[in-house]
This record gives C-alpha cells, sequence and structure tokens, in this order.
C-alpha cells in the first residue's frame, strides 16, 4: 500500500508530474484530489475509488470508473470520500492492474 500525495498542477512556471502504476488494491490518493488515468492495455479496467462519507447516516456508494483501452479519463476526488486520515483507497480490476497509468493532480 501506497499513500500518494498530490503533485502540484496549478503552477505557472510548469509543475513535475510522477506516473503512478495502478494497485490491485492499497494505493491511495487524498480526498480533494484530480486523478488522471490512462488505460496503456488491451483491455477494459475498472477502478474503485473507496470512500468513507454517509449521508443522513447512509454510506455512500464507492465509486466505479470503467476505462476501455486506450481511454484516458480524469475523476475529480470528492474532499468528503477520504477516511480519518483524508485519504481515499483505489483498486483497479480487471486485466493487470499495472496497464493502468495514473496521476495524482492538486493546487487545481
Amino acid at each position: 500500500m501506497t499513500d500518494f500525495a498530490a503533485e502540484t498542477a496549478g503552477s505557472t512556471s510548469g509543475g513535475s508530474l510522477t506516473e503512478r502504476s495502478g494497485a490491485a488494491s492499497g494505493d491511495t490518493v487524498p480526498a480533494g484530489c484530480i486523478v488522471v488515468m490512462r488505460n496503456t492495455g488491451a483491455g477494459s479496467h475498472d477502478t474503485t475509488f473507496t470512500n468513507s462519507a454517509t449521508q443522513d447516516s447512509l454510506a455512500v456508494a464507492n465509486r466505479t470508473v470503467t476505462m476501455a483501452a486506450g481511454a484516458i479519463k480524469s475523476v475529480r476526488i470528492n474532499s468528503l470520500w477520504g477516511d480519518a486520515n483524508g485519504r481515499v483507497a483505489m483498486a483497479v480490476a480487471n486485466a493487470t492492474p499495472t496497464e493502468l497509468k495514473y496521476y495524482c493532480l492538486g493546487g487545481i
């Protein structure tokens, strides 16, 4: 399990970004960030963001994003999804998780 920090993407002088590879489970991203994902594989991938949010004492469903082969998508991680440490777990299913590449952006 790795807790990845959001990298500042709002710089007018250009910010450096680190490409991450998808994990079967356990990686976390900060609540409130934007995750940009790219499927480099030949098959579809599902990425699930596990949240800790509740509304009227009811659990809010986890967010699953389906990506076709070659797709690029961005997901704003709701700031209310974070756990007690402000982290949101992500897990990649279907095919090889490391085929999913992503960037965790903040400062936007």
